[in-house]
């Protein structure tokens, strides 16, 4: 009882042993559904029905993806990796099932009438559309008048961690569920470039996508949607339902610890196309976003303590644009930072929280802490805060919440229950901690999804230098190649949760790869199939890698750099001697030099005469062998363009400080807007395996405009292969004083051509990208300006002045 649908008949089930006293595992099919007395097999559940501790299963997910081995496993209480590769978990053979012919690592699906048989989203299915803010908060104040003291209570702090980490059966982050009134469990997880596994969850059963950095390579908002998307699907499939991402931070240094995890890079503009993106792509699917860290958290050194003072105008030009448009798409919750902010700790901090992000911004969800951030402010809540996380601190009971000041609790109340009515959250069924173990424990790799994060770490790579080498031929290539480098064939730990490597930065943000394709296995295949020989030294010993480069006729040389939450870089270089090795081997051969890294890094022999080609891969995740296989090869050419830009020296950037407090004097002049500072690649830079041509452009502010202005100028593919080119406007704006740089990026389009082919290219300027930010007054719109129309920040083809009325 308790379902519309009838069970299926017997004939088509076939049972194996009960899996627990709370009900049985059950085969469909090809389709495993533990179920109890009122679980439905199929079809929906009965209005009455909530689930319970006791007695539950996730519906929320899309609907679980089991191999026969992960029955046989979970029979045992265990869960096992299925992919081979290198740092896989070997399989071991599956139990006796009704499909045990079927290849071990294609999982059982379930189709439904919102799914196909694959288990995915049909096309023509339309997403669940999110309830406006005004519906969802007027839901939130109906049931808190439903609510005890208690209940209210359990919302503003999170359950089930112990120490440094989760409990078993928690996620990272977990509010209770209130069966009573059908809300469930807030069950957060990290991070922003995939499923991270923490206490009791297998590494290697998601995908370890591309990070943040490598996503805002690609300047490609359609694309950062789409993983999104499958990233959130992946979370919802693993039972949680809240993403603690995305990190939109725009960098102020080049040496910080977690740049790799953000979407931003080094530019405002950037960050405001790509984070709403990536929000409206993983909440279309059902998963609250996190946009974090807000603010002014720019470097790891100190954290808990700095205190960061910036003026009103940098503040809002520069660094919260980002937030403010992910606030503007709909964003659930933001996290607030470890430091302080003009003397006030974030979490605590009213002119942070509730003067700019709830008041100016209009933000209307909840602002959570990051992990220990509240510092014992019991007072937080009137501050700002709504809910402190991990929450075993015992911050607020029944007594404290009573000293608030009268509303403060409600409203934190009503914010975290507007974000899970807004994002329909209380609809579905969705398990409660620590009764997780099924979806938990689930496999979530998809052939589809890797593919997708392989087209995207493929889109994200930056070609920054080539005399010609590049792209490889059958025909007129190299007959031997020569790959060095300790990054070409670097094994995942499956064992260190956090540890960086060259696919995934350190920290929070760490997501293992279950199995990882490495530059050297994609090459060897790839050369293989065009009669090339591959030579290998897969280390940074010199003296070997100069013995393998005499034996080529090019050397490939794959170089990393690593970084980590909790501690700044300590040098720019690329690690373990890398470039006395690319010297080396350089003087030998030619040598294309390929880097995987988190951030900038320095290249010093950038302009040695036997350096032919230089690429950047801002840490692709486990498809990078196969991204930079499909570039080499020329199956597609390079798109990718710099979100940072790579300095000349070391002292071309903004040092960490190791005093608070931390001043930022130089207001808006920090990457490519400050022309002290000397680029080796400039931001914006990316070339391809083709050219284009910009043709005259004009400017345009009539009617037939259907923005503020518009830039109207033919983009040509003058060379003889397909590629995609990213036209870049930055505005000058003539009335600016000393205090505003002269170029900003305002504006970017993106176009695909085919060779020979033209396109007229249309850039519409907004009011916000007219104007400029005035203290007291906001955001003014400028009557003039110059746009500088180009390839990169540095490489300008086009100038065109704008003039718009008042």
């Amino acid at each position: 009882d308790g379902c519309r649908t009838p069970l299926p008949a017997a004939s088509n089930m076939a049972r194996v042993a009960p899996g627990s006293a709370r009900g049985a595992i059950c085969i469909l099919g090809m389709v495993v559904f533990p179920f109890a007395a009122k679980h439905c097999v199929s079809g929906e559940p009965a209005d009455d029905f909530i689930s319970t501790p006791e007695d539950e299963v996730d519906f929320a997910s899309e609907q679980w993806e089991v191999t026969a081995l992960e029955v046989s496993l979970l029979q045992r209480g265990l869960s096992r990796s299925m992919d081979d590769g290198v740092g896989a978990v070997a399989p071991e053979p599956p139990l006796a099932l009704a499909d045990a012919g079927r290849p071990h690592s294609e999982p059982m699906r379930l189709g439904t009438a919102q799914h196909g048989d694959d288990g995915k989203r049909r096309k023509d299915t339309p997403k669940t559309e999110d309830r406006s803010w005004q519906a969802a908060r007027d839901k939130a104040r109906s049931i808190l008048g439903m609510m005890t003291p208690e209940e209210k209570l359990s919302l503003l702090h999170g359950v089930g961690w112990s120490g440094l980490a989760p409990k078993e059966g928690y996620y990272v982050g977990n509010t209770p569920a209130i069966n009573r009134l059908k809300l469930p469990a807030l069950k957060m997880q990290d991070a922003s470039n995939g499923f991270r596994h923490s206490t009791g969850i297998q590494p290697g059963a998601t995908v370890a996508w591309p990070s943040m950095l490598a996503l805002a390579a690609t300047w490609d908002a359609s694309l950062v949607e789409g993983v999104a998307a499958a990233i959130a699907r992946e979370f919802r499939g693993k039972g949680a339902n809240v993403l603690l991402g995305p990190g939109v931070q725009v960098h102020r240094t080049a040496w910080s610890g977690r740049n790799f995890e953000y979407l931003s890079g080094e530019d405002p503009y950037l960050g405001s196309k790509l984070a709403p993106a990536y929000v409206r792509g993983a909440q279309g699917e059902g998963v609250m976003c996190v946009a974090k860290h807000f603010a002014f958290n720019e470097q790891e050194f100190d954290r808990n303590n700095y205190s960061v003072e910036v003026d009103e105008r940098t503040a809002w030009e520069l660094y919260y644009p980002p937030f403010e448009a992910a606030v503007e798409a709909g964003v659930g919750a933001v996290m607030c930072s470890y430091n302080r902010v003009n003397g006030t700790h974030s979490c605590t901090n009213p002119d942070l929280l509730k003067r700019d992000l709830k008041v100016a911004m209009g933000f209307e969800g909840f602002v959570m802490s990051d992990w220990f951030a509240t510092y014992g402010y019991s007072d937080a809540i009137d501050h700002g805060l709504d809910m402190d996380l991990p929450g075993d601190d015992a911050l607020w009971n029944l007594s404290s919440v009573k000293k608030l000041r009268e509303g403060s609790e409600d409203e934190a109340v009503t914010r975290i229950l507007s974000a899970i009515y807004k994002l329909r959250l209380d609809q579905g069924y969705s398990c409660t901690p620590p009764h997780c173990d099924f979806p938990m424990s689930s496999y979530r790799r998809t052939a589809e999804d890797r593919e997708l994060a392989a087209d995207a770490a493929a889109e994200s790579i930056v070609l920054l230098k080539n005399d010609g080498v590049l792209p490889l031929r059958a025909a007129s290539g190299p007959r031997t190649i020569a790959v060095i480098g300790g990054a070409a064939h670097l094994p995942v730990d499956l064992k260190n949760e956090m540890y960086p490597d060259y696919y995934s930065g350190g920290g929070s943000g760490h997501v293992t790869a279950g199995s990882v394709v490495t530059p050297l296995d994609a090459i060897s295949r790839r050369a293989a199939g065009a009669g090339m020989l591959v030579v290998s030294s897969p280390s940074n010993e010199v003296e070997a890698g100069v013995r393998a480069a005499r034996m080529a006729d090019l050397v490939l040389v794959f170089a990393g750099a690593n970084s980590s939450e909790m501690v700044d870089r300590s040098d720019l270089n690329l690690d373990y001697n890398a470039n006395a090795l690319i010297e080396a081997v350089a003087a030998e051969k030619k040598t294309v030099v390929l880097m995987q890294t988190p951030g900038a890094v320095l290249t010093p022999w950038r302009d040695h005469a036997n350096v032919g080609a230089i690429l950047s891969l801002f840490l692709g995740g486990e498809e990078t062998g196969t991204a930079w296989a499909r570039v080499l090869f020329g199956d597609l050419a390079p798109a990718g363009k710099l979100p940072i830009m790579l300095p000349a020296t070391e002292s071309d950037t903004i040092r960490p400080s190791a005093t608070s407090p931390i001043v930022y004097k130089e207001g808006l002049f920090t990457s490519y807007r400050n022309p002290a500072l000397l680029a080796a690649f400039p931001f914006g830079h990316g070339l391809s395996y083709t050219q284009f041509h910009y043709g005259e452009a004009i400017a345009e502010t009539s009617r037939k405009c259907a923005a503020s202005a518009c830039l109207h100028l033919d983009v040509t593919n003058v060379g003889g292969m397909k590629g995609s080119e990213i036209v870049q406007v930055y505005l000058e704006f003539f009335s600016a004083g000393p205090l505003t740089p002269r170029r900003m990026l305002r504006a970017y389009k993106k176009v695909v051509l085919e060779p020979g082919k033209t396109e007229s290219v249309t850039i519409e300027l907004s009011l916000r990208d007219l104007s400029l930010y005035q203290v007291g007054a906001g955001w003014v719109k400028q009557s003039d300006a110059r746009a500088h129309i180009g390839s990169s920040s540095a490489d300008i083809r086009q100038v065109v002045d704008v003039h718009v009325s008042a």
